[in-house]
């Protein structure tokens, strides 16, 4: 993994028989050696002769010890050090039949003795070898093996870390499994892109069960430590060095990183000058400042995990004492200080542990900022640092706990903190417990005692916070329209964001764009928020969606995505996860987009959030159901309905409705699945949500029935901004007259916003309705056109459009033969249908005749491959 670049490069030389001449650098465990044996590998299936030499340190002792395997066992006669090593030199040569090349690898060379490294050095200038050895940096290695690239004998290629998209390309190697972006983050950064350490973290946070599988998603669910066997790996690294440089790597240990002066008044200048030259620790300049922190990240876990804990405490009493005496001004001190305060068992200053606990909170590390703000209670730290407290269980799940704390910090709060509380409290009861009445109860009651406008307006955006997502987006846009006004910057980017959010849905479109940038900009002016500013970015992907562009939607959703993952935001990550997917369902790509959805529901299940779960779950049996995987939509259907019903209808139409219908569809049910769209649509009429509408009602077009839909997809048209409504409208009218020209075109109207399954279908209807005209050869072109479609997306064609034969099927005749070939018996199809027996073999009779089958097995074999049998003769 990751070593393409230099894999090309050796074979390259080996190709163009010059034999390569290179040197592979990097620390332990980056893949020197793995590169090497891939690389003697390729030169034995080119035809080069090889051989293979591992330096140690208990042979470095023994004058050409690591090559005493490939030498003759007769005596090598020699005059001189330069004749033997001419005489050694053509012994390993004569490995090689005439005329064929060698290729000498030789791992770990900085540790030959003297004499193997000036036999390597005079192989490297011999026309008919090549030489491939590995050196491990920092360190020093043999004069001759220096001189390979000094001297121009051969390049030296240095191994870097694996960057974080190469890690998650390793973990799903080696889980056998997508993994959670989060999760490869922390994996990226606690090996350092290591190639050994990170699969020794992986292997052991599996075995920990640290890191599970849930959803078909690979997550961390809780903060890995080091394996044995990498302890012992990294330990080895450590063993033996002198008690200076030690002192200073379990000082960084604790710290992580610390100011270079501040490391040399802890240990010593001597020591820390003699970590840096061993490559313990790196200094890096910035702002005339120098930092120093540990070479690699695991040095710190294992120092950690094996330290006792007093020596813990006691270098974390050190370090605050330290960073107190210096005055603490640098915006990081403040967290630094209270954490080792704390950790060290000090008593410190509540207001000093309440702000640090918020600035942990706002940098989303709840775990701190739980740790902090329990401290800031004890001691004495009041309303604020409750709050912190309360806010930090929303992340743990402990919802209930949350809102014990916030009723009783209610009533002994003042009339300043009051409003607060009431956010945090209606917060937690509608969105986390499922309580919207209780929330507005809690708004109604605050706002009576409450007088301060801004506190007010505050609360105000809250309850239409509550409001948008109980499925009124025109209630909310009215109520939270004087809070947009807001001078306070935290009320108005809430009120932004719902405003923006509330926009999209009713299908202002481009004022939904306009406000979300807008309240980006407010929104970067807060000080310490609850959420990134990204959050804004909501209400531009579903109002760039529900455009049509829907390429710019995937960009700004995958950067919103980026900037929570940076921040450590998990509901962020969540919520953008959710809208990725969305975006990729109507372009078209149902893998990627279920693997989205996937993560998504796996955060959401992790943060015990259910309402987002529930959408999660939907959009996941979206996707599955549209790529006609029955099982996987169906399971995660189940998984749905295994959770408790949810007030919060925002996205209950076009997300988890629609979801139940493409499962039905998956499953050969296309009456049920069109009823659950018709009632859906009914319902996102009701809410005014008309992007929901629209979607949902071409579904139903999708499906068979377009001519039942055309007129109120045409109205929707008319009040809802941008041009994807109105395709969606051209495209139900032109499917319900069979008009192959206009169904032609609005496949390319869909192909130009990036909907290449949906350009696929009517690129295909537009092929059969040509073909019912005559007209082969612009029904041949779109045939091709939707196969073209449909590869871009990378989803397969829709039934019905791999042959003429199948399009013979009316949409009930379909349905029964789908139920059929799928096992279902005539009783069981009459059931689901609401039909008599009679009539589903009569149908069943037909689609034999037609497609020119006997029985359901016969059947099964012509739905499955798109191929109808040759008509029986007679």
């Amino acid at each position: 993994m990751g070593r393409t670049a230099e894999l090309v490069r050796i074979a390259g030389r080996l190709r163009d028989h010059e034999p390569p001449w290179l040197v592979l650098a990097g620390p332990a465990g980056v893949g020197k050696s793995r590169l090497a044996a891939e690389g003697r590998a390729l030169a034995t299936t080119m035809g080069y002769a090889t051989a293979h030499v591992v330096a140690t340190k208990a042979a470095a002792s023994i004058p050409f010890g690591p090559f005493a395997a490939l030498l003759p066992d007769t005596d090598i006669p020699a005059t001189g050090l330069l004749g033997l090593l001419r005489s050694v030199g053509d012994a390993i040569l004569s490995r090689a039949e005439q005329g064929q090349p060698l290729l000498l690898v030789v791992d770990d060379a900085h540790l030959l003795d003297d004499a193997s490294a000036a036999l390597v050095h005079q192989l490297a200038q011999r026309p008919a070898s090549g030489v491939l050895a590995t050196v491990r940096t920092p360190g020093p290695a043999p004069d001759p093996i220096t001189a390979l690239w000094k001297d121009g004998l051969a390049e030296r290629v240095d191994l870097g870390p694996l960057t974080e998209s190469e890690v998650a390309d390793f973990a799903v190697g080696v889980l056998d499994g997508a993994v959670a972006g989060a999760s490869v983050r922390r994996l990226w950064e606690l090996s350092g892109g290591n190639a050994l350490h990170l699969r020794e973290l992986i292997r052991g946070a599996a075995d920990s069960a640290a890191l599970t599988n849930h959803d078909g998603m690979w997550i961390l669910r809780q903060e890995p430590t080091a394996p044995e066997r990498l302890v012992e790996l990294v330990s080895s690294r450590l063993d033996g060095l002198p008690p200076g440089p030690v002192e200073v790597v379990d000082v960084l240990a604790v710290a992580g990183s610390l100011g270079f002066p501040l490391l040399e008044s802890l240990t010593s200048p001597a020591a820390a000058e003699e970590a840096e030259r061993l490559g313990l620790i790196q200094v890096s300049e910035d702002s005339r400042r120098a930092e120093a922190r540990l070479a690699h990240p695991l040095y710190g876990e294992v120092r950690r995990q094996r330290m006792p804990k007093s020596q813990l405490r006691r270098v974390r009493g050190e370090l605050a004492d330290a960073l107190a005496a210096t005055g603490a001004r640098r915006r990081e001190d403040l967290l630094r200080l209270a954490s080792w305060q704390v950790g060290a068992g000090r008593p410190a200053d509540p207001v000093l542990l309440t702000r640090a606990a918020t600035r942990a909170r706002a940098m989303f590390d709840m775990e701190l900022a739980g740790r902090l703000a329990n401290a800031a209670v004890a001691s004495g730290g009041g309303v604020e640092a409750g709050l912190v407290l309360a806010v930090t269980h929303f992340a743990t799940g402990a919802h209930d706990d949350a809102d014990r704390l916030l009723a009783d910090l209610a009533a002994k709060c003042e009339n300043d903190e009051r409003a607060a509380i009431a956010n945090a409290r209606a917060y937690n009861l509608s969105v986390l417990i499922g309580d919207p009445a209780a929330s507005l109860t809690v708004i109604e009651a605050a706002m009576a005692a409450i007088s301060d406008p801004i506190a007010r307006l505050g609360l105000s955006a809250r309850a239409a916070s509550t409001m948008l997502f109980s499925g009124d987006p025109t209630g909310a846009i009215e109520i939270v329209e004087p809070a947009l006004h807001s001078a306070d910057d935290m009320v108005a980017s809430r009120s932004y964001y719902v405003t923006s959010t509330a926009m999209a849905l009713v299908g202002r479109t481009a004022d939904a764009i306009a406000v979300a940038e807008q309240g980006l900009v407010v929104h970067r002016r807060c000080v310490e928020p609850n959420q990134i500013p990204e959050v804004q970015l909501i209400g531009a992907t579903l109002g760039h969606l529900g455009a049509g562009a829907t390429m710019t939607a995937a960009d700004i959703s995958a950067a919103a995505y980026q900037a929570c993952l940076e921040a450590g935001d998990k509901e962020g990550m969540a919520s953008f996860s959710l809208l990725t997917g969305c975006v990729l369902i109507e372009q078209g790509k149902l893998s990627d987009a279920a693997l989205s959805m996937r993560e998504g529901t796996a955060i959401n299940r992790e943060l015990s959030d259910t309402g987002a779960l529930r959408w999660c779950l939907g959009g996941l049996a979206v996707a599955e159901g549209m790529a006609r995987n029955q099982a996987a939509a169906a399971a995660a259907i189940a998984d749905l309905d295994q959770l408790r019903a949810d007030w919060m209808r925002v996205f209950s139409t076009d997300v988890i409705e629609r979801g139940r219908a493409w499962a039905l569809v998956a499953a050969g049910e296309d009456t049920a699945a069109l009823r659950t769209l018709r009632g859906a649509a009914a319902q996102a009429a009701e809410m005014c949500q008309r992007i929901a509408e629209a979607r949902l009602l071409h579904d139903v077009a999708r499906l068979g029935e377009p001519g039942s839909v055309r007129g109120r997809l045409a109205e929707l048209a008319e009040v809802v901004d941008g041009e994807l409504v109105a395709v969606l409208a051209e495209d139900a009218a032109a499917r319900s007259r069979h008009a192959g020209v206009a169904l032609e075109a609005v496949a390319a109207r869909f192909a130009g916003f990036g909907m290449f399954l949906l350009a696929a279908e009517s690129a295909a209807a537009a092929s059969a309705a040509y073909h019912e005209d005559g007209r082969s050869r612009p029904a041949n072109g779109c045939a091709r056109m939707a196969e073209e479609y449909a590869a871009i997306a990378g989803a397969a064609l829709p039934a019905g459009t791999e042959s003429a034969e199948l399009d013979q099927l009316t949409r009930r005749e379909r349905e029964v033969a789908s139920l059929a070939a799928s096992g279902t018996s005539s009783k069981e199809i009459a059931a689901k249908l609401f039909i008599s027996m009679r009539t589903v073999d009569n149908h069943l009779q037909r689609v034999y005749s037609k497609l020119g089958v006997n029985g359901r097995n016969q059947l099964r074999l012509a739905l499955a491959t798109g191929e109808a049998a040759s008509p029986p003769i007679g």
